[in-house]
C-alpha cells in the first residue's frame, strides 16, 4: 500500500494503540533475544509512524534508525517526542539507505 496516496498516516496510531502494557510485552519479548548484551544500534525496518522507535531507544539505551518507504508515515514519526538517538530515513528493505559499514551510522558514546 502506498500510504502517501492516502490520509491513513494521520490516524494510524489511533487504530494501532494497544496501551503501555502491550509495549512492555514487546520489549520483554525482544529482550529475551538480546541475552543481556549491550545493544548499540537498532534498525526499525518498516517503522511506520515510529510507534516503537522511541520505546526501543529508551528500553535498550540504543540508537534507533527507523526506515520506511512512506514520506507521510515518517512525517508522523517525526512529530513524536523522542529522546536522543532516534533518526528516521526514507527507504525500503530492498534498498536500505544506510552505509555498508555500521560504524558510520552513528557516533557511539
Amino acid at each position: 500500500m502506498n500510504y502517501d496516496l492516502t490520509e491513513i498516516p494521520a490516524g494510524y496510531d489511533r487504530g494501532r494503540d494497544h496501551g503501555p502494557g502491550f509495549l512492555a510485552v514487546w520489549m520483554r519479548a525482544l529482550e529475551r533475544h538480546v541475552h543481556g548484551r549491550a545493544v548499540g544500534t537498532i534498525l526499525d525496518l518498516g517503522c511506520g509512524t515510529g510507534r516503537f522507535s522511541g520505546a526501543l531507544a529508551r528500553h535498550f539505551r540504543a540508537n534507533v534508525v527507523g526506515v520506511h518507504p512512506s514520506v507521510k508515515m515518517l512525517e508522523q514519526a517525526q512529530t513524536k517526542p523522542h529522546t536522543g538517538g532516534v533518526k528516521y530515513q526514507l527507504g525500503s528493505a530492498e534498498a536500505l539507505p544506510l552505509p555498508a559499514h555500521r560504524s558510520t551510522w552513528f557516533s557511539y558514546r
